[in-house]
């Protein structure tokens, strides 16, 4: 019989799990396959994304595209329907919180799916182990398995191991975290809530998703101090509308794309597919753009907020329709590029790309308005760095020799791209032990065919999901990507367990 091992028991973790077992019951490979599942907290299902108890931490994404199924996006919404029907705990007040539901409602529901496929494993004959530990490292043993070693120093033994990490903390302000005005990172939110007193001036490194969960925290404590967010741009997200408006592309699409590559015999190019976007956002609007003036460098957040609220209340404009309008092909178009293009466009408009990409939603909008208007909100672009002042917080200094003093400052940049940049004792020893490869755009190197992790001189049942695959991959951030993955990976996995025992 042989084992497979899932590290992570978060959503990512939770759905190659399920797929493992739907997989296994419809092959009748019960008696060939034990599973694994392990996780370090108590609670399985939630991690650090979905594990938050604050109402207002809104998913980015719309719920009828987070079903935990590889083919049944709209799975959760339906869930959330029924829920809905027959609870009052569920019902929300607003259309805006019912489209972009609480996080902790998902959490609530990748548990709920895999206690039932737990429970439908163990009725189906497969030998199913939930361990909780922290695995701090993975190696190749004698039998051609992997060892598995936990913190505490045990160990077990495993045929095939699937790394579902999530989230993992950045690294990067190391020589600020021995003070105790530094908050390296915002989840689990009583870290800020123990740290931050309620008329502190509090700056947020990072404009992003995290940064805008970072304000609401805050808020929800009844924070009555300044909140600064802060960035090298001082970039808000977008505004998810509603409802975005869908587009039947006809010049960024995948047939053009690869009719490009088969004409030119090489890899497209940044600028050819930006061209494309080009003319297909000005198809859509019937007119030709300046598209100098569309750039927010030179403009307030606050300008930038409310013509952006005014767009999502419109089901949003031709840029954010269609970045959104991309989001099944992106990772494809990303896997045809040459890894110095990669580069180029993260340089170029990979900025642009993640604010129209990954928007906030409405609701949340209104909330950091209403915070702007009063004063309380500031938004600040031009970050230099941050210097730690005795006993009285930090002082940012910003381009132009310009500076200011908080009181508390909060690491909310988010997941860093670079492994080498991630707090995790599992990834960093992988590192050391070169089992996993640095990608030099970000993550790692793995088979995009198969999700399995690329180690050279050695070919290791070893598989990687989530932003650890950040490089190589797009979109590692949205679930329902990282449930397509676990479809993948599930399905190599059991498919090399076959082939092997046909041969033997």
């Amino acid at each position: 019989m042989k084992n497979i091992t899932v590290v992570g028991g978060g959503a990512c973790g939770c759905a190659v799990f399920i797929e493992l077992v739907i997989q296994i019951l419809a092959e009748e490979l019960q008696e060939k396959v034990s599973l694994t599942l392990i996780e370090k907290d108590k609670k399985i299902g939630y991690g650090l994304a979905f594990g938050t108890q604050q109402k207002s931490h809104l998913l980015n994404t719309q719920a009828d595209l987070m079903g935990i199924f590889g083919e049944e996006p709209e799975h959760f919404a339906n869930w959330l329907k029924e829920k809905r029907k027959n609870f009052e705990a569920y019902r929300t007040s607003s259309e805006a919180e019912e489209t972009y539901t609480s996080r902790l409602l998902y959490g609530d529901y990748v548990a709920e799916q895999l206690s039932i496929f737990k429970e439908k494993a163990i009725q189906g004959g497969i030998q199913v182990n939930f361990l909780e530990g922290e695995v701090v490292n993975v190696e190749k043993n004698k039998i051609e398995a992997l060892t598995l070693s936990f913190a505490n120093q045990e160990q077990i033994t495993s045929d095939y191991v699937v790394l579902a990490l999530g989230t993992p903390k950045p690294n990067t302000f190391k020589d600020c975290e021995q003070y105790k005005e530094f908050i390296n990172f915002p989840w689990p939110v009583e870290n800020l809530k123990q740290k931050i007193n309620p008329e502190d001036t509090v700056g947020v490194l990072g404009t992003s998703l995290s940064a805008i969960d970072t304000v609401l925290t805050l808020i929800d404590q009844n924070h009555k101090g300044k909140i600064k967010l802060i960035s090298p741009e001082g970039l808000l997200p977008r505004v998810q509308p509603l409802q975005n408006n869908e587009i039947d592309r006809k010049f960024i699409t995948l047939s053009n794309i690869h009719q490009l590559k088969r004409d030119e015999t090489r890899k497209p190019k940044v600028k050819e597919l930006f061209k494309l976007f080009m003319q297909e956002v000005e198809a859509l609007e019937a007119f030709s753009l300046d598209w100098n003036a569309l750039k927010r460098d030179d403009r307030s957040a606050e300008e930038l907020l409310e013509i952006d609220i005014y767009a999502a209340e419109n089901n949003g404009d031709s840029l954010l329709n269609l970045a959104y309008a991309l989001r099944h092909d992106a990772s494809t178009i990303w896997s045809w590029l040459s890894t110095e293009q990669k580069k180029h466009f993260g340089d170029w408009i990979g900025k642009y790309w993640q604010i129209n990409r990954h928007a906030m939603p409405l609701h949340n909008a209104y909330k950091l308005k209403k915070l702007m208007e009063n004063d309380q909100l500031e938004v600040i672009g031009g970050y230099q760095e941050a210097n730690y002042i005795e006993n009285s917080g930090f002082e940012i200094k910003l381009e132009k020799a310009e500076s200011f003093k908080v009181d508390k400052l909060v690491n909310a940049t988010g997941t860093p791209s670079s492994v080498e940049s991630m707090e995790n004792a599992l990834i960093q020893n992988l590192l050391k032990s070169q089992t996993i490869i640095p990608h030099e755009i970000g993550g790692i190197y793995i088979d995009e065919r198969t999700m399995r992790v690329v180690t050279p001189q050695q070919d290791l049942p070893l598989y990687a999901l989530g932003h650890i695959n950040n490089g190589m991959l797009l979109d590692v951030n949205s679930v329902w990507f990282n449930v397509k993955t676990s479809m993948i990976a599930a399905k190599d996995i059991l498919f090399k367990i076959q082939m092997n025992e046909r041969i033997s």
